[in-house]
């Protein structure tokens, strides 16, 4: 597996099929001959690529100005990748009453599925180490995933975290509890792992209702890492919700290649461990910094120096927004690396110490301040 751009071949196994929802703001769906879901052209096209729509009562969305569009199941082929090529265009061509051009704004996502096939092995004990091992890397990674899973400069929209949607999207949000679109599940995964009761059931996974109901993750399917859809026939996937919308295909064939390079590395601890040396020991220290970290998670992730460098870029252009700061408490694992050490400080120490501390250093100028005064008083004196 290598990256490499437009519509040539990763050199993804078979196994690694997957699927795209697609979703834009300012998208003409009324019933009239400009429209991405009614016009004659657009039906035509979308038909012939395979692409389906959604309708107003399932996507929020649709009711706000945008649309969403879902792929046919997608291998890594050049067919497939030229697939996706034309239908980001096509999206483009159909602009609502909100502006001249179709955009993706804070209010989409671009929603990956793949084929949970790529975490069965050949007997069921292999089947639930794989997906133990998935868990604990998703688990330990997740930070890093939400920093890397958008173009270089792209920082995560809000509503992963927390909704800030109008009107429709804001009221299903409120009625469903949602509290963001994709939300994490790190911290939840982890002390399960801590406390020793991470269950993975197998039986086509039956929906992973032993992890879902052991991790309480949201059974409405709004997490970063929605695994709701494993063991349901007609999808039977693992969802990745983190990205924000994109209508750049390159970017979307860069997390295909992201996500799938994660589950592969799942799958290789599992079942080829000796091809990995020491390189899952070293993502797992936490007396690190989150440089370090990064570095440690693409090393293991990918042999390819430029392939490590794709998502090195995108980490570097938002691992300080002020998004992440915002929300690093929320759900992400804790002190999974060493964040700035004065932060680290201050969590650890109690107001009461600061304000003896304080009290003691004011005490302290004020006396030298008092000497400063009296001295010279006295060597008048003399």
């Amino acid at each position: 597996m290598q990256y490499v751009e437009g519509t040539k071949e990763l050199g993804l196994p078979e196994i690694y099929r997957f699927g795209i929802e697609l979703e834009a703001f300012n998208v003409n769906t009324g019933l009239n001959a400009k429209s991405l879901y009614h016009s004659p052209e657009s039906k035509q096209f979308l038909k012939k690529h395979r692409w389906k729509t959604t309708n107003f009562l399932t996507e929020s969305l649709n009711g706000q100005g945008g649309a969403e569009i879902v792929s046919p199941i997608l291998y890594d082929t050049q067919e497939d990748w030229k697939n996706l090529q034309e239908t980001c265009e096509h999206m483009k061509k159909y602009p609502g009453k909100h502006g001249e051009k179709v955009v993706t704004d804070e209010k989409c996502g671009c929603h990956i599925h793949l084929d949970v096939r790529a975490l069965r092995g050949n007997t069921e004990e292999e089947s639930k180490e794989i997906m133990t091992n998935f868990l604990k890397l998703w688990a330990e990674s997740e930070e890093l995933m939400y920093k890397m899973c958008n173009d270089v400069g792209d920082s995560i929209r809000p509503g992963t975290f927390d909704v800030q949607g109008k009107e429709i999207h804001k009221l299903s949000c409120k009625i469903g509890g949602i509290k963001g679109m994709a939300i994490p599940t790190g911290k939840k995964i982890h002390k399960a792992i801590e406390k020793g009761n991470l269950k993975v059931s197998y039986k086509k996974f039956g929906r992973l209702k032993r992890v879902l109901s052991k991790l309480k993750l949201n059974n409405a399917r709004y997490s970063g890492l929605n695994l709701t859809n494993i063991g349901n026939p007609e999808k039977d996937t693992v969802e990745f919700r983190i990205a924000n919308g994109t209508l750049n295909p390159e970017t979307i064939k860069q997390n295909i290649y992201l996500y799938a390079s994660l589950i592969e590395t799942a799958r290789n601890i599992t079942l080829n461990p000796e091809q990995l040396g020491n390189k899952v020991e070293e993502f797992f220290r936490t007396d690190v910094d989150e440089q370090t970290k990064a570095d440690n998670f693409l090393k293991l992730l990918f042999e390819d120096k430029q392939d490590q460098d794709i998502y090195k870029k995108r980490w570097e252009s938002v691992k300080d927004a002020q998004v992440f700061k915002e929300n690093e408490e929320r759900g992400f694992a804790p002190n999974r690396f060493k964040r700035d050490e004065f932060r680290q400080i201050a969590r650890r120490t109690s107001a009461t110490m600061v304000k003896e501390a304080f009290s003691k250093i004011r005490e302290m100028v004020n006396t030298k301040t008092k000497d400063n005064i009296v001295k010279p008083q006295l060597e008048s004196e003399r």
